[in-house]
C-alpha cells in the first residue's frame, strides 16, 4: 500500500507542475485588450516590446497582429521601432520610415543616426497618451522617457503610422 501510494502522490505532483506550467504559460502569451485612446500605458521596451526575435517568423507575427486590437497593433509597430533603436539597429529602424519624410528630414542613414543620439536616451521607456485614427492612418502620441535617468527631460513626439496590411507598416513623426 505504501509504494501504491507514493505513486499516486508523485503523480498528483508531476500534474500540479504540469498544470502550474500550463497556466504560467497562458498568463504570459495573454494579448492586450486595452482599446482606450486616452489610456496610458507604460513600457519599457528593452523588455516587453522586444518582439522581433530571431526564431519568430513573419507568419508568427502576423497571426499575432490578426488577433490583436488597433491599439495594441499600433503599439507593436512602435515597440518593433523603438526596439530597433535600442538595439543600435539604426538601419532597420530608417528602414521603417515613410519614404517621403526620410527624403525630407533624414537624406542618408547617418543623418537619421545623428537625430537619434541626439534625441533619444540610451534606455527608454514609452507612454502611449493618445491613439486616433483617419482610415489606415494612425496618429499616436507619445512620451520617450529614461528610467534610469530622473532629470532626462521626455520626448513628447507624434508617431504617425500608415499601415498597409499586418505587419507592412512605415512610421513618421514630429521632427524638431
Amino acid at each position: 500500500m505504501d509504494k501504491k501510494l507514493k505513486i499516486v502522490l508523485i503523480a498528483m505532483a508531476i500534474l500540479g507542475l504540469i498544470a502550474l506550467n500550463l497556466i504560467v504559460f497562458l498568463n504570459a502569451h495573454e494579448p492586450q485588450t486595452a482599446d482606450n485612446n486616452n489610456e496610458t500605458n507604460i513600457i519599457n521596451t528593452i523588455v516587453e516590446h522586444n518582439i522581433a526575435t530571431e526564431e519568430e517568423t513573419e507568419a508568427d507575427r502576423k497571426e499575432m497582429l490578426s488577433n490583436s486590437t488597433e491599439a495594441t497593433r499600433m503599439k507593436t509597430y512602435i515597440g518593433q521601432y523603438i526596439s530597433a533603436i535600442d538595439s543600435k539597429d539604426y538601419e532597420t529602424a530608417y528602414n521603417m520610415l515613410y519614404q517621403e519624410f526620410r527624403n525630407t528630414y533624414f537624406k542618408t542613414l547617418e543623418e537619421f543616426i545623428t537625430y537619434v543620439e541626439n534625441k533619444y536616451p540610451d534606455e527608454i521607456m514609452i507612454t502611449y497618451n493618445n491613439m486616433e485614427r483617419e482610415g489606415t492612418i494612425y496618429i499616436i502620441s507619445i512620451s520617450i522617457q529614461n528610467p534610469l535617468d530622473s532629470n532626462f527631460q521626455a520626448v513628447e513626439q507624434n508617431i504617425v503610422i500608415q499601415e498597409k496590411d499586418l505587419n507592412n507598416f512605415t512610421l513618421s513623426f514630429n521632427v524638431e
